[in-house]
């Protein structure tokens, strides 16, 4: 049985990324990975592999409870996806995402990927993929974001 509080989890992604950084969630077209509310615009998590396998075939609250990863489908989705693209830096670091989570616990890690993903300057929101605070719009560089808490 997980020790995750059913109320912390919501931000954390079955795969172990953070979901109050993806641009979906900051524009409210998803409520995060774990919602099962349908009215939400994002469906493509209803068909993601690797949320269904966390809950139907292993039973587990992320990818880093499961005894067999790192797997072929995480890794070839995710970890390994896009090797020389800055946008994507994120995805690469699921497995030091997860390997924190197991050994310092959900609610801290996720109270450090709240502080990680806030702008320096004014204190918004840092999404993924562009790396920018949605407030003010100051770029960061990928290697930044991942060096500041995680």
């Amino acid at each position: 049985m997980s020790k995750i509080k059913e109320q912390t989890i919501l931000l954390l992604s079955y795969c172990g990324l953070y979901c109050g950084a993806c641009p979906s969630y900051y524009k409210g077209t998803c409520l995060g990975c774990r919602s099962e509310d349908k009215a939400q615009n994002r469906k493509s998590k209803w068909n993601c592999k690797i949320r269904k396998c966390c809950i139907n075939e292993k039973e587990v609250q992320h990818c880093g409870e499961c005894s067999d990863f790192i797997c072929p489908l995480i890794s070839k989705k995710l970890i390994d996806s896009h090797p020389n693209n800055s946008k994507f830096h994120y995805r690469h670091e699921i497995p030091n995402n997860l390997d924190q989570i197991i050994n310092m616990n959900a609610n801290d890690w996720l109270k450090r990927q709240e502080e990680k993903w806030k702008c320096e300057e004014c204190g918004g929101d840092i999404v993924f993929y562009d790396y920018k605070c949605m407030e003010c719009e100051k770029k960061y560089n990928s290697g930044r974001i991942h060096q500041n808490g995680g």
